[in-house]
């Protein structure tokens, strides 16, 4: 699990956001989740994949009620991709799960991650590889890309078991 030092060495303390314990726990957020928000935060920016200046509501760090049927569940928003104003990532409340929702006329959510310790350690690890694959070769660039989904892979099965899940897609656009 990638930890503060590592998140402010690679994106600066700057580029990531926190919120207090206190907050975190006074909103239903669940003591695991709260502790990494606080203490590790989320990155404010991975290039393509993720913003927490997201334009619109939700705000990134918004507690959001979601309906489905006679079920309902809260969510708290944590940013959205940099190219889609209609996608938010949340936070499920009840279950853990990290989800992308999708905020069109007719609303859609996917599971992304199984937990938001493994959604903050894909999202440093993918902008690792940006960092890893500059100025070297394609084929050098597709042997770390397969490394890692490999090990991301391993991390959270669940992630990659649907063959169009989100994070599948990013992979493949990757390697393409």
């Amino acid at each position: 699990m990638a930890t503060y030092a590592e998140l402010a060495e690679l994106f600066s303390p700057d580029g990531i956001v926190r919120m207090p314990l206190d907050e975190a726990l006074a909103n239903g957020i669940p003591e695991e989740d709260a502790r990494l928000l606080a203490e590790v935060g989320v990155p404010v920016f991975v290039d393509v994949l993720f913003t927490a200046k997201v334009q619109g509501d939700p705000l990134a760090y918004t507690l959001v009620p979601i309906s489905a049927g006679d079920e309902g569940v809260t969510v708290l928003a944590l940013g959205g991709p940099t190219d889609a104003d209609l996608m938010r990532y949340c936070l499920d409340l009840d279950n853990g799960y990290v989800i992308l929702l999708g905020l069109g006329e007719e609303p859609t959510a996917e599971i992304v991650n199984r937990d938001l310790a493994s959604f903050v350690e894909f999202l440093y690890r993918y902008a690792l590889r940006l960092r890893h694959v500059a100025g070297v070769s394609d084929r050098q660039a597709d042997e770390y890309t397969v490394k890692l989904r490999e090990y991301l892979a391993a991390r959270d099965p669940y992630a990659f078991a649907a063959p169009d899940s989100w994070w599948n897609m990013v992979f493949g656009a990757l390697t393409d």
